[in-house]
């Protein structure tokens, strides 16, 4: 097992303790999400956008469901606004996760591979695959957090990561909250049919992308 792919899933394990224990709890639920932003519905717009900001930065910890957000933000402030706060809260979201764990995430290395050289490796491997993978890291949910905290904790350069990370944000919240604008309380189909639509392509794309990088090794 490579040292890139050992931290990714010490990540992953850490994201789904937490989404379990919050899941135990029934705590922010997808049907509560839903209930807060419709009885906001008559609140002014600023207020619905920041509301929804801060539900999506406190995805990095708290495993809001996003698309769901996002669409929702889409279906109360238009397509353009909800799409401007679904990739801001989405890319603050990630930011969090990268700032912290650039400046707490060495601790963690170190526990994990005894032999410096190792952990060298894996930020050579990430900085040489990382842009793309944080581009298509919408593919799966708890990739975006495990993406930015492996740019983080590799020190990736910030403009980098932030390009990357806040095109993907950006191009997914655009086509969500589209979908979100042309659903209604009582159709949701629009919605429904972007979620497939945009999965497809980026596992498509994750999967192409898996694909060949697994040819580059075997080749090396």
């Amino acid at each position: 097992m490579t040292p890139l792919i050992k931290t990714a899933l010490w990540l992953v394990g850490f994201f789904l303790g937490l989404f379990v224990l919050l899941q135990s709890t029934g705590w922010l639920t997808q049907e509560e999400i839903e209930a807060w932003l419709r009885s906001a519905h008559d609140m002014p717009k600023v207020w619905i956008g920041i509301i929804i900001v801060a539900l999506l930065v406190a995805d990095i910890l708290l495993a809001v469901p996003g698309i769901v957000v996002v669409s929702l933000a889409g279906y109360f402030l238009g397509p353009f606004w909800g799409a401007f706060c679904g990739s801001l809260g989405l890319t603050l979201a990630g930011v969090v996760g990268y700032g912290l764990c650039r400046a707490f995430g060495e601790p963690m290395l170190h526990r994990l591979f005894d032999k410096p050289e190792m952990i060298e490796d894996m930020r050579a491997s990430f900085h040489k695959h990382g842009a793309l993978a944080l581009m298509l890291s919408r593919a799966a949910p708890m990739l975006p957090e495990v993406t930015s905290c492996l740019a983080g904790v590799t020190k990736m350069r910030f403009s980098t990561y932030l390009l990357s990370f806040g095109t993907s944000c950006t191009l997914y919240s655009i086509a969500v909250a589209y979908a979100g604008s042309l659903s209604s309380a009582e159709n949701v189909t629009p919605a429904i049919i972007a979620y497939f639509c945009i999965m497809l392509v980026l596992w498509v794309s994750w999967f192409s992308f898996t694909r060949k990088q697994r040819k580059k090794s075997r080749q090396e």
